[in-house]
C-alpha cells in the first residue's frame, strides 16, 4: 500500500467518483470527513470499497467513552480501513475506541494542522495514545521525527498539511510530500494539490513519482 491519502474534500458524489476513477492508479486510500459523510454515509464508502480502495473515515470521534466505542464498532460494520479519534478525549476514551475486536486502525488526532502548539504537548498526546493501544496519530510534519524517536518507528504517523510549495492558507505547519517521507511519515493526507489542479491524475501521479523515488533513494542508503 502506498503512502498517499487522497482527501475527499468534495459536496458532489459524482465529483468524488470521478476522483477516485481517475486516481486509482496510484492511491489505495481516500479520506471521507463529515462533509461528504454527512451527505451521503454508506453510499459513498460502497463506492470507494466497490473500486477496491480503501476508506479512512475522518469523523474525529470525541465523546464519552462507551458512545466512541460504539462508533468504533459501527465503523467497523461500514468496513473502514482506519478512522480518527481525539487524543484529548482522554485515557479511557481511546482505551475503549482500541478494545474493539477486529476494529479499523485507529489513529489518534494531536493538534489540527491549522493550529500552533509546541512539540511537548503534541508528544505527550502521541505517546498517551500508543499506551491507550491506539494505531498512530495524526499529527503535522514538523512532529514525525520526535514521534517516531519517542514512539517507535512501529507506531504510525498519519499527516496532513502536505503542500507542494509554501501556500497561504489555513495550513499553519506543512511540508512537501517528499520531505514527510523523509521524516518518516506512514502515510501523508493530500487534498488541494491534486483537488484544485488542472489536471487530478497527472498531479497525483507526479506526486506519487516524486514519492517512489525518494522511498528508492531511503532504501539505497540504508542497503549500502
Amino acid at each position: 500500500m502506498n503512502k498517499i491519502i487522497l482527501a475527499l474534500d468534495v459536496c458532489n458524489l459524482k465529483k468524488a467518483e470521478k476522483l477516485v476513477k481517475e486516481t486509482s492508479s496510484c492511491i489505495d486510500v481516500y479520506k471521507v470527513g463529515p462533509i461528504l459523510f454527512l451527505r451521503f454515509g454508506r453510499e459513498i464508502v460502497k463506492m470507494i470499497k466497490d473500486r477496491g480502495k480503501e476508506v479512512f473515515l475522518d469523523l474525529k470521534f470525541h465523546d464519552i467513552p462507551a458512545t466512541v466505542k460504539r462508533s468504533v464498532e459501527s465503523a467497523k460494520e461500514l468496513g473502514v480501513f482506519s478512522l480518527t479519534v481525539h487524543s484529548t478525549g482522554g485515557e479511557e476514551m481511546l482505551k475503549a475506541a482500541a478494545s474493539v475486536e477486529n476494529r479499523p486502525r485507529i489513529w489518534a488526532v494531536t493538534v489540527l494542522t491549522s493550529q500552533i502548539t509546541v512539540p511537548q504537548e503534541v508528544i505527550k498526546r502521541a505517546k498517551l495514545a500508543k499506551t491507550c493501544g491506539i494505531d498512530g496519530v495524526i499529527s503535522s510534519p514538523l512532529e514525525i521525527g520526535l514521534i517516531k524517536k519517542e514512539c517507535g518507528k512501529e507506531f504510525n504517523v498519519i499527516t496532513p498539511g502536505i503542500r507542494l510549495a509554501k501556500t497561504d492558507d489555513d495550513q499553519k505547519r506543512v511540508l512537501t510530500p517528499e520531505a514527510a517521507v523523509k521524516e518518516g511519515a506512514d502515510f501523508i493526507v493530500i487534498g488541494r494539490p491534486i483537488l484544485e489542479a488542472v489536471n487530478p491524475a497527472e498531479a497525483a501521479k507526479s506526486i506519487y513519482g516524486s514519492i517512489i523515488k525518494i522511498k528508492y533513494e531511503i532504501f539505497n542508503r540504508k542497503n549500502k
